[in-house]
């Protein structure tokens, strides 16, 4: 691979030329052209940890994207400026490695259902009772229901970027391919991936694309010359994604009471004692920190937590430069295999860290609101999903199918009816499912919830 074709400025339809005095890259322009939509707008009351809860304070996927959205942009300032002074990269393109990593952070949540990833899995447990319990036509092929089977949030995201923002036609964001390529984590089908945490191949764990975007994913990988795996940059968003939510998670849980610092230090001493000695320095920070705050009365763990995340994050963030400038060439060649931060040097940090979130996720109050939001996604997808295979789920009439096909909101219902590219090569029945998907999995956690309970007769 090489960076001129991979930072290429080239969209699926032409844009309208930059103004002379406009400065920004295309990169810039594409964090402009999403920052103010509504699919940003939604994050804002999309799960990141505790769902539906109400404190000021607890992240959201809108905080948790904007944090993800500087740390990758870091870790493109800092490996752009290494591989210009070792002319891997030509001065000229300078800015852009770093400019494309902050749009991609900001957008690497956009399709997440609400509930987060119990939401997913509460989609795809659903159609796995329902395909087979249901006779289906005969058009359907193997990819189709996988794509159902294996719903996942970042696939949704590249069908939002790609076809789902309405603003007159079927070219949604009109992003550029780096961007596109950027949030594709698994470049595989839902039948060539979703191989599992088992697989040798980091890009056969899950999958990239659903049927519809095929071809758009094969017109990317084309033009970028991406031999059908990751771009380079996907390694450095999944890192900074991991930095961010793996310190910003126990942060959240110790704001709420679900850990105190025996619990975290027993954790941290368990995989970092008798470590690297940047293992053992990380685990003499965290006591000497929790000593200087020794004053603090009731805030002592808060202000101990948030000064360790910092200095942490900052060890993460190092590594995992050093890690992708190591592998460089193995990356550049599409052969690194594994993620950057399970390779490097900080490796069991995150590991703590990681081993903290399991604990904070047993919560009852978590625990107790993802099932409610089981329940409410199952309950969406058996009202929706079985109507639609009348012939009256549609526009027109009076019947109550036709009146829930009419609760889909009109820009969806819009595209349905006059933009057929967005379901290109698939059959009806996939169409309306994957409408289905669209309306619902782009609801907020809140939003889902009342809507619901207005569909039960539950309020009003």
């Amino acid at each position: 691979m090489n960076w001129n074709q991979l930072l290429l400025n080239e969209t699926f339809r032409p844009r309208s030329p930059l103004k002379s005095f406009d400065g920004r890259d295309h990169f810039e322009n594409d964090y402009s052209r999403i920052i103010s939509s509504s699919f940003i707008r939604r994050l804002q009351d999309k799960t990141q940890v505790f769902p539906l809860h109400e404190s000021d304070f607890i992240r959201t996927r809108l905080t948790h994207s904007l944090e993800v959205s500087s740390i990758a942009r870091s870790l493109g300032k800092s490996v752009e400026k290494a591989l210009v002074e070792k002319k891997e990269l030509s001065a000229d393109l300078s800015g852009q490695i770093p400019s494309l990593l902050a749009v991609a952070g900001l957008v690497h949540d956009l399709g997440n259902p609400p509930f987060g990833h119990f939401g997913e899995s509460a989609i795809r447990h659903f159609f796995d009772a329902f395909f087979s319990n249901t006779t289906l036509n005969e058009n359907w092929t193997s990819q189709e229901k996988e794509d159902f089977l294996k719903f996942d949030g970042n696939v949704q995201t590249l069908r939002i970027l790609r076809k789902l923002q309405y603003l007159g036609d079927d070219f949604s964001y009109n992003l550029t391919l780096p961007t596109l390529a950027s949030i594709i984590k698994y470049p595989r089908s839902s039948i060539h991936g979703n191989k599992g945490k088992s697989t040798g191949n980091i890009a056969d764990k899950k999958f990239g694309y659903f049927t519809t975007e095929e071809l758009d994913y094969k017109y990317i990988n084309d033009k970028l010359g991406l031999q059908n795996e990751r771009h380079p940059v996907v390694y450095l968003l999944e890192a900074a994604d991991d930095i961010a939510y793996s310190a910003a998670d126990i942060e959240d849980g110790v704001k709420l009471g679900t850990l105190d610092f025996e619990k975290i230090y027993e954790i941290f001493e368990n995989v970092l004692k008798g470590g690297t000695g940047l293992e053992e320095k990380t685990l003499a920070e965290l006591k000497n920190i929790y000593g200087e705050f020794k004053h603090a009365g009731p805030d002592r763990l808060n202000l101990t937590v948030n000064k360790f995340r910092i200095f942490t994050q900052g060890i993460m963030i190092q590594e995992t430069i050093n890690e992708f400038l190591n592998g460089y060439s193995t990356i550049m060649n599409g052969n690194y295999k594994t993620e950057l931060i399970s390779n490097c040097a900080a490796k069991n940090i995150r590991k703590g860290y990681q081993e903290l979130s399991n604990l904070v996720f047993k919560h009852k109050g978590i625990i107790q609101a993802e099932l409610a939001g089981w329940e409410v996604l199952q309950g969406l997808l058996k009202i929706f999903v079985p109507a639609s295979l009348n012939k009256k789920f549609c526009a027109n009439g009076n019947s109550y199918e036709s009146r829930l096909y009419n609760m889909i909101s009109i820009s969806l219902r819009n595209m349905f009816e006059n933009h057929t590219n967005i379901y290109s090569g698939t059959n009806q029945e996939y169409r309306k499912f994957q409408l289905i998907i669209d309306f619902i999995s782009g609801m907020t956690d809140s939003y889902a919830l009342k809507y619901y309970q207005r569909l039960k007769g539950i309020i009003l």
